[in-house]
């Protein structure tokens, strides 16, 4: 049985599987980072893949028929791994382009760097070209040419002295070539592994929880999050971010919440210094529901519980603007949800969804959907597949559904002031 090795290059970590065709995941690794924010973050990629395999040759022989990367964006890498990450502030703006405002930013901040360069990629294209020696740019599909760049485009923000160093378009499955000498005894990996390019971590999320129909829904959530609903039209409601699918003619109608679960982090951490000790993030979300289900009205709640009552109302809220644009466009109704990302991890916190949104919730027998989603691309450009909505439908598997409890009470006023 073939497999493929995906790799996702995260914030603060990076994460690996092997994957095999049938949506199985045979071993997972992982490793934090040391130099998240820094301008030589990119350095710290390949000893955290080395680490990442490792993990996964403890339990399983990691000889995988392929390699297939991702990673956020858009963090820019020059090959000397000068890094602009993807969160990094910058100045610069641009009416449509996401890549443009980050390459002046590049080269204000790294002007020696940027005279030298050969040439400026994207986080998975530069690990990529470090394991391949080839250079690439991966477009998700031909209409995210404006969130990038073109000729016109470079021109008129004065970058036309980069364009030679900006490697062409490619498209996600497509081979970048194979594993070189070096990085083969590095990894303990065998020589000539087929290479594939991933996508940017968002839409490898979207394709690896099989978000590539008409009236499908997944909620990625982790530090931030978003509800992805695939459309046949775009949608033009304020509050609303529509960008192509990767799939031809169809959309991605995206509701926006970008700090959900980084507050709910920052106050964990809150409670476990007042505290003295670590806290369990199962334990306090079970602790907090309980609060919640057992509370009367909003006052009588904790500060705390009141947090995840807004968080929960944000995720409410966001289910309800798409339903309502998508009964404008006369779609069918709504009724299931896939959830993806470390909060899909707890199952109370997954019926609370269920319960509160009216939806089924399913969750994927492989949660992080980014690696899942570089498993559907290399085996589609490998060829067991006929297109990634076939491979995506046979390898996203569902493990569990929460359906919503047919009624309940949360206290009449818990939800009307947030």
């Amino acid at each position: 049985m073939q497999t493929v090795l995906s790799v996702d290059i995260g914030t603060s970590s990076l994460k690996a599987a092997l994957i095999n065709e049938k949506g199985q995941l045979s071993g997972y690794g992982r490793c934090q980072f040391l130099l998240k924010s820094t301008e030589h973050a990119a350095r710290e990629w390949e000893e955290a893949l080395k680490e990442a395999v490792a993990q996964i040759q403890q339990t399983c022989s990691c000889k995988p028929d392929a390699v297939c990367i991702s990673g956020n964006g858009p963090t820019l890498v020059s090959t000397d791994g000068s890094t602009l990450l993807w969160n990094e502030e910058t100045s610069f703006t641009h009416k449509s382009s996401l890549f443009i405002p980050r390459l002046l930013a590049f080269k204000k901040k790294y002007p020696s760097s940027w005279q030298k360069l050969k040439s400026i990629l994207s986080g998975p294209e530069y690990l990529i070209y470090r394991l391949t020696g080839k250079s690439v740019t991966i477009l998700p599909e031909k209409r995210f040419q404006t969130a990038y760049w073109n000729d016109e485009m470079l021109y008129q923000a004065g970058l036309s002295e980069v364009k030679e160093k900006l490697p062409s378009f490619v498209s996600p499955g497509a081979m970048a070539g194979t594993l070189n000498e070096e990085f083969a005894k590095k990894l303990c990996l065998p020589q000539g592994t087929p290479c594939f390019c991933g996508a940017p971590d968002f839409v490898s999320a979207l394709v690896g929880t099989a978000t590539l129909a008409p009236g499908r829904l997944c909620d990625r959530a982790g530090s931030s999050e978003g509800l992805n609903l695939c459309t046949s039209e775009p949608f033009t409601s304020s509050g609303i971010r529509t960008l192509p699918s990767v799939r031809d003619g169809l959309w991605n109608a995206s509701v926006l919440l970008p700090r959900s679960g980084s507050c709910f982090s920052e106050m964990k951490l809150k409670l476990e210094r007042q505290c003295g000790h670590e806290i369990a993030f199962s334990s306090l979300v079970d602790s907090l529901l309980q609060e919640v289900h057992s509370a009367k009205t909003r006052d009588s709640l904790s500060q705390e519980a009141r947090l995840l009552l807004q968080i929960a109302s944000s995720i409410k809220n966001g289910v309800e603007l798409l339903k309502e644009n998508a009964a404008l466009k006369n779609m069918s109704p709504i009724t299931e949800m896939t959830v993806t990302g470390g909060q899909s991890l707890h199952s109370g916190w997954n019926q609370f969804k269920a319960d509160l949104t009216g939806l089924k919730v399913n969750v994927l027998s492989i949660r992080d959907a980014e690696l899942l989603g570089d498993a559907v691309f290399a085996f589609t450009g490998m060829g067991l597949f006929a297109s990634l909505t076939q491979a995506a439908d046979s390898l996203c598997r569902i493990e569990k559904t929460f359906l919503p409890a047919s009624s309940v009470n949360y206290g009449g006023d818990l939800f009307d002031s947030l």
